[in-house]
């Protein structure tokens, strides 16, 4: 008998799976705000279950969660400053890989922020994460050993002007090295501020 055999559905090992859920909840969060994603949509495209996403993520919530956290990992993994060189070369490859992330992925990254801003204190609690590790690290590219609370909010509220500044700006209108230069300037400025004590 040589009946035809049906090629069995391709089974992915369990961080295979995940990965591929968390891609597809990136993708679909550019188009709607997190809170309105269904889950059955999510399992249908992955080609599995509504049941077998939830052996993954135990409720919504925590699917919504490891979406936002993985978003949060990829700006954090081009957001780096070099292992070598003067504070402010430091401080530019942080801001160089900040303002690239962002203007390559505009749509994804502003759905993570807006996710974040809807209030969910998981959600917020995983974008303050990720901002509290930027300022860490932009604070000790440009050199401040011991930071204090006033340090802290000054490199935070910076950090927000970056954002907002890199989602606005096009490259048609503002080059990315001019605006890199600008933001890197801007820090320096503040860090004057505090070298100088006027503040």
């Amino acid at each position: 008998m040589t009946a035809k055999s049906v090629p069995a559905r391709v089974r992915l090992k369990p961080e295979e799976r995940r990965a591929q859920l968390i891609s597809i909840g990136l993708r679909l969060l550019t188009t709607r705000p997190i809170h309105e994603m269904s889950i059955d949509e999510v399992a249908a495209e992955a080609g599995i279950s509504r049941g077998l996403l939830f052996h993954y993520f135990p409720t919504k919530r925590d699917y919504y969660v490891a979406v936002v956290q993985a978003g949060g990992r990829r700006l954090l993994l081009h957001a780096k400053a070099p292992d070598e060189g003067m504070p402010t070369q430091r401080v530019r490859g942080i801001v160089d890989g900040f303002v690239s992330f962002v203007q390559r992925r505009k749509s994804n990254y502003v759905a993570v922020v807006r996710a974040a801003a809807g209030g969910d204190e998981l959600v917020l609690e995983v974008f303050e994460e990720n901002r509290g590790i930027l300022t860490d690290r932009v604070l000790e590219a440009a050199g401040v050993q011991t930071p204090t609370p006033l340090h802290r909010l000054a490199v935070r509220g910076w950090l927000a002007m970056a954002e907002e500044m890199a989602i606005s700006a096009t490259d048609e209108v503002i080059a990315k090295a001019d605006l890199v230069d600008l933001l890197v300037s801007g820090l320096e400025r503040i860090m004057e501020r505090f070298a100088t004590g006027h503040h």
